[in-house]
């Protein structure tokens, strides 16, 4: 499983809020789930505090990600799944 912080948002949302989150991949870098929780820095030491929150800001490189639709997407790879299983 790799993992990540990403920018989110909800675009159904009743305000549109973005927020960075810990975000995992497949092995094919498609998502397979997100932290319910916004992100937040952390560490036993500064420097760990510091690390953590350069992670963070990695997601400024890539594009936010759209909650409804990542929740779309894993909902209908579940059902295929669970429909190939079946038979």
């Amino acid at each position: 499983m790799i993992r990540n912080y990403r920018v989110t948002f909800r675009a159904k949302g009743p305000v549109p809020t973005h927020e960075i989150r810990e975000v995992f991949y497949d092995n094919h870098y498609d998502v397979i789930g997100y932290e319910t929780t916004p992100a937040v820095a952390f560490g036993d030491i500064s420097e760990e505090l510091y690390e953590n929150f350069c992670e963070m800001m990695k997601a400024f490189d890539e594009v936010p990600l759209n909650l409804d639709h990542i929740d779309y997407l894993i909902k209908v790879k579940n059902e295929n799944e669970r429909k190939s299983n079946s038979n």
